[in-house]
């Protein structure tokens, strides 16, 4: 339906009303739903729901310059959307919102014809009421969904990791959590507060329930998972852990994003599927891994074992890499030029001949962070100095740096404390003396 559709039209008998795309508030919906029998017998309503529908319109409800009216129209987005997610009589809703008054359920509506299973879900609820009590009433649901699930994003805050909600939720799926609270708000229990960016906050009620002394009783959902299953993952007989996948993938885009290429040149999905189905836990064990060599090993592998090995930790889990098959190895074979000098020892001499890193990787046809791993490679043996590679002021600054974040032999994190005067291959030179 439209707001369009009817102006003109004097078509009583009208059956159905469907709405693919979900209207900015209640008033539309409503003006688009009574264009269905006029002629007083019974029609029906379609309307399909998601909570993705409301985020995409959130951008169209602003209010350029008008932060009073945006508020309002995000109100009124938020109430439709709750109309949508809603569990209880349809028509009581709307007339409530129109601030008419329905003592009994209409009887007709999809909710009033469903039986909807409930469950003990008191532990559940002091889980979420804990969490918004914990973290200080002062952020959003994907926030504190994240923050019970135990989540290693960068967006959870330190001093909330030390406190003992988090985690308690990892059993949970993401999808099933946002019901819970769905729930919890319809109940009462949480409340949303509005604007443009609402926060979940505590009610009257939500005080009992944290004492013990209410159960409450949510709707049992659909066991969903958080979103459909990696095409890849069909091919390992293992299931894969999917918060792991999405820190890996997290440490993923951050090298892409350094390296301005696409994520799958770092690595596929299929290879994050299997770190994040086998932990491996050493350079041996991800070598296991398939899309491994010894070239991204070298370049990547520090940063995915450390985001690995916090995981496992966390989850007080062990490498599984007993559970794979061997993986069928290519033949080692280092590249060598037609002179049959290998690729490592080339810009070796390129370098002692006097040249420049930049000038070696144009020559080469090579990017420079490949020149500096080349390079890289003889300052144990001597044959290439520290202070070749690193400007000597630079160089205790990125060694009390890796020391001060403790991050082992991972890249990734000390390169985005230093910013950008300081180069992966600094960091990895300055690593290699470690």
């Amino acid at each position: 339906a439209t707001i369009a559709f009817g102006m003109g039209i004097d078509k009583s008998n009208v059956r159905f009303v469907v709405h693919m795309d979900l209207p900015k508030n209640i008033e539309s919906y409503y003006q688009e739903t009574g264009r269905a029998g006029r002629d007083g017998l019974q029609s029906d309503a379609l309307l399909f729901f998601s909570w993705g529908d409301v985020n995409k319109l959130k951008g169209f409800a602003e209010v350029e310059g008008n932060r009073t009216q945006t508020e309002i129209m995000l109100k009124k987005l938020n109430t439709m959307g709750a109309f949508g997610d809603l569990k209880t009589c349809r028509r009581k809703f709307l007339l409530n919102y129109f601030s008419e008054d329905l003592t009994e359920d209409c009887g007709q509506c999809d909710n009033c014809n469903t039986t909807f299973e409930r469950f003990d879900g008191t532990i559940i609820a002091q889980k979420a009421l804990s969490a918004v009590y914990r973290t200080g009433q002062r952020f959003g649901l994907s926030y504190l969904i994240d923050f019970l699930r135990g989540s290693q994003a960068k967006t959870i805050r330190d001093e909330h990791k030390n406190l003992k909600t988090y985690g308690v939720g990892a059993d949970v799926s993401k999808n099933n959590w946002f019901d819970y609270f769905k729930d919890l708000m319809a109940q009462g229990y949480l409340k949303q507060t509005e604007g443009q960016y609402p926060v979940i906050v505590l009610t009257e009620k939500s005080e009992a329930v944290l004492k013990g002394s209410e159960k409450v009783e949510l709707i049992k959902v659909t066991i969903k998972e958080d979103k459909k299953a990696s095409p890849v993952s069909s091919e390992i007989p293992h299931e894969y852990f999917e918060d792991l996948f999405d820190d890996l993938k997290r440490v993923r885009t951050a090298f892409a994003r350094s390296q301005n290429v696409p994520p799958y040149v770092v690595f596929s999905d299929a290879t994050l599927v299997e770190m994040a189905a086998y932990l491996p836990n050493t350079e041996d064990e991800l070598r296991r891994i398939s899309g491994i060599g010894d070239l991204k090993l070298q370049k990547y592998g520090a940063d995915f074992l450390n985001a690995i090995k916090i995981y496992c930790g966390n989850k007080n889990l062990a490498s599984r890499i007993n559970l794979k098959s061997p993986k069928r190895e290519r033949k080692s074979r280092t590249k060598r030029d037609e002179n049959g000098m290998d690729t490592y020892h080339e810009t070796l001499d390129m370098f002692k001949a006097g040249l420049a890193i930049p000038e070696i990787a144009e020559a080469r046809g090579l990017a420079t962070g490949t020149i500096e791993m080349h390079l890289v490679r003889f300052i144990s043996s001597g044959e290439v100095m520290l202070d070749d590679l690193v400007h000597t002021d630079k160089i205790e600054t990125i060694r009390n740096t890796i020391i001060r974040l403790n991050a082992g032999l991972a890249v990734a994190p000390v390169k985005e404390f230093l910013g950008e005067n300081y180069s992966y291959g600094e960091i990895r030179a300055v690593l290699a003396t470690m």
